[in-house]
């Protein structure tokens, strides 16, 4: 039986509209997407690739990116020194899962005309390549600068003539003063004399000129090659460590950190801990988590880490961490006195889960400073960890 009066509407539930993005949101939202999705989002439409490469949003994508940070190395050459470029997020090393590093023959560095990579900074690569002249005496150099996330590559830059590189080495580093990355080649006036200084040269790819700066004082050991002291970036500044010596692979000597400030072209020279003891091998630097540190073996028993808690203050030293060997199961006999067999890669976010690598195994260990004990690992055994370094994906231009 129908109760309902006559005429009578039955109440129906409003619906609610459709919620909208406002302008302000919708790049906030984007900006945690990562690359490889955006770049196909810029084919949507006119707007999406306005919004997508204009340079506000690039920077804040960026700054998104940081968080998600990734290794990379340089592999093994495929054929005829054929190297390539290798990259895998953090997030997996901390999360001790398998690593697949892809074979994408997008990656060699050959078909791009380049030979070497110099460094990275904030997504862009820096590529190196030359060669010979007529004489077969010189050295046609050049540099492109690469997004291997966006698939963007530049021209051939920086055209220079070199007679030798043994005792050269660029870096690739950013002025974040200005907006401009630069390229810096430190080298020695004389092929093998020790107390020769260290002639720098600037490349701004601001105008895609060479110049001359004043000499550093000392020489970086990364100019005489040697493998494990690589500058290290810091707040708008590029940290070597160097020797005093009178001859510079004397482990024995007084080391220093050469501070190179990027904005002004100056530098300055910082001590290392008071104190510390190197046993006999070189120290070497790192940054963890935003902080200057040097690290160094202790009776070839420790490894030893100390953090500048104020950046250019040489008295804000503090000893951070003390790594037994014993407990991560490796020998220091096996790298001979005079290396360090361990490197710090990554401190985790909470601070409590540090990535070294192992240089006598080539394997990479996940160690714990609560407990200073280390998880057991198994990774890929091809990954070469001793020559991580730091990566980020972005949209930055190569241009």
């Amino acid at each position: 039986m129908n109760t309902n009066p006559p005429n009578s509407r039955r109440l129906r539930p409003r619906s609610n509209p459709s919620p909208v993005l406002s302008d302000e949101l919708f790049p906030e939202i984007l900006s945690w997407l990562p690359v490889k999705s955006l770049m196909q989002m810029k084919s949507v439409s006119h707007t999406w690739n306005t919004l997508i490469s204009d340079p506000k949003f690039v920077k804040m994508h960026l700054h998104r990116s940081k968080r998600n940070p990734y290794f990379w190395y340089r592999g093994e050459p495929h054929a005829d020194f054929n190297y390539n470029f290798l990259h895998f997020p953090v997030s997996r090393v901390l999360q001790n899962n398998w690593i697949t590093v892809p074979k994408d023959p997008y990656y060699y560095l050959k078909d791009k005309d380049c030979v070497e990579i110099v460094g990275s900074c904030n997504g862009l690569v820096c590529l190196l390549g030359f060669s010979y002249d007529e004489t077969l005496d010189y050295k046609n150099i050049w540099l492109r600068f690469w997004n291997p996330a966006t698939r963007k590559i530049s021209d051939k830059l920086g055209y220079n003539y070199k007679s030798s590189v043994m005792f050269c080495k660029f870096v690739f580093v950013y002025d974040n003063s200005t907006d401009i990355y630069k390229v810096l080649e430190l080298s020695l006036s004389g092929d093998s004399d020790p107390h020769t200084k260290t002639t720098v040269r600037v490349f701004s790819l601001a105008n895609n000129v060479w110049r001359t700066i004043p000499s550093f004082p000392v020489v970086p050991l990364e100019v005489w090659k040697r493998k494990g002291y690589d500058g290290v970036h810091l707040n708008c500044t590029v940290n070597w460590l160097a020797n005093k010596s009178e001859w510079w692979n004397d482990t024995s000597g007084e080391f220093v950190i050469l501070s190179f400030d990027i904005g002004r072209e100056k530098y300055t020279q910082l001590l290392p801990p008071q104190g510390y003891d190197n046993g006999g091998a070189a120290p070497s630097i790192c940054v963890l988590k935003d902080s200057l540190c040097l690290y160094h073996d202790f009776k070839k028993t420790d490894l030893v880490i100390w953090k500048m808690t104020e950046f250019g203050n040489e008295n804000s030293w503090t000893q951070f961490h003390k790594v037994s060997y014993h407990n991560i199961h490796t020998n220091y006999e096996y790298a001979g006195s005079r290396l360090l067999i361990l490197k710090p890669l990554h401190l985790s976010e909470n601070g409590e889960t540090m990535v070294l690598a192992d240089i006598v195994q080539n394997r990479a260990i996940l160690y714990n400073l609560r407990t200073n004990k280390a998880k057991k690992t198994t990774f890929n055994k091809k990954i070469r960890w001793f020559p991580m370094k730091d990566y980020v994906e972005s949209l930055v231009s190569t241009s």
